[in-house]
């Protein structure tokens, strides 16, 4: 399984959305922990190969990277 890395406050931010959006990321990071893709992501290539933009549709429009 890959390692997962939250820099600065982004796991207090995460903490912050509601908790059927948090459902729905901790199901996609797990996805691309196990070596999948997300549902509905864009790569990140300025930021480095395997960084993504992981969209959420759940009570409105939500991402992370």
């Amino acid at each position: 399984m890959k390692p997962l890395r939250f820099v600065g406050s982004s796991l207090d931010g995460l903490k912050d959305f509601p908790m059927e959006v948090r459902s729905t990321v901790g199901f996609e990071l797990y996805a691309v922990q196990c070596g999948l893709l997300p549902s509905d992501f864009k790569p990140m290539l300025a930021i480095g190969s395997g960084a993504y933009e992981i969209r959420m549709h759940v009570l409105g429009e939500w991402r992370i990277i």
